[in-house]
């Protein structure tokens, strides 16, 4: 733990836990969100508002800069597997699944970012961060019970193949956003990166759907400014901050949090107690966490 606290600073602390809280509501008020719009322009009006957000953000603050082409990979990389296509893929996902089992698929990244740090980036893994890695994914397991779910459904098969693509997506751009050289700061890109992302979004949401079916409501507008603004704005920005600073498997064990929270908040907001299978996942994770950072 004194290793830990000796590489991270409080700052990249502060954005760790404001991403969990933030991200933890999200998912059901996503759900919530998507009761009233089709995935496509639900995923596209949230990008919107990110991005115009985060540009007048940067504005004020006076950080605005236009990108240079030693930008533009970045740009492209981060604009369109982690915003446009895992938004997109999470959110088509959740249409087919409850929002609780759409987040726990989509927050499978350690399968993926684990074999690609050891394998391609020669990132250090030694017996900690195996047994870490498995106590979390254990924890993952566990709370996603993949034994009780029905195979035989057609939208569980559907929905839990985007979530997994999603989080594939998601795994890719965080190695991706750690390994690849920064000319500029994640503030200075973040709504660069958006705009990048809601384009082909957009456009694909007056292609298949040019009818624009909205139900607006008021359920719906708050969904959106917290989706858009909070969780698409600055998380994203927040996010990339902490896979450039630490390392990939560390982040993507952190993340694992995130399901876990969506799950305390939705079990206390329906007044339930909290099942044993979910504190045991918790001591999972919370070991699988402290390993890899040990």
């Amino acid at each position: 733990m004194a290793k830990l606290m000796n590489n991270i600073n409080f700052r990249i602390c502060g954005l760790f836990i404001f991403i969990i809280f933030s991200w933890g509501l999200a998912w059901p008020i996503n759900k919530m969100g998507l009761e009233y719009a089709t995935p496509v322009w639900y995923t596209a009006i949230r990008l919107i508002v990110g991005t115009a957000t985060m540009m007048a953000l940067i504005i004020i603050l006076k950080k605005f800069t236009w990108p240079r082409p030693k930008d533009y990979p970045l740009i492209l990389i981060i604009g369109i597997l982690q915003i446009s296509l895992y938004i997109l893929l999470a959110n088509i996902g959740l249409a087919y699944l409850p929002a609780g089992r759409a987040s726990l698929i989509a927050y499978t990244t350690p399968l993926w970012v684990m074999p690609a740090v050891t394998i391609f980036f020669k990132e250090e893994a030694g017996l900690l961060r195996w047994m870490g890695f498995l106590l979390g994914i254990s924890g993952l397991m566990l709370l996603l019970s993949p034994w009780e779910m029905d195979w035989n459904n057609k939208d569980v098969l559907v929905g839990s193949g985007m979530l997994l693509l999603a989080s594939l997506s998601w795994a890719i751009s965080m190695l991706c956003a750690r390994y690849m050289h920064w000319t500029k700061s994640p503030l200075e890109l973040i709504p660069w990166q958006l705009l990048i992302g809601t384009i082909p979004i957009v456009i694909s949401a007056y292609i298949s759907e040019p009818s624009m079916q909205i139900n607006w409501t008021s359920e719906l507008i708050l969904s959106l400014v917290y989706t858009g603004f909070l969780v698409t704005g600055l998380s994203y920005w927040s996010g990339l901050v902490i896979n450039k600073e630490l390392p990939t498997l560390v982040v993507s064990i952190g993340f694992l949090f995130v399901p876990v929270l969506s799950l305390i908040m939705s079990t206390l907001y329906m007044q339930e107690a909290i099942q044993g299978i979910t504190i045991t996942a918790m001591l999972l994770i919370l070991g699988g966490m402290l390993c890899v950072v040990a």
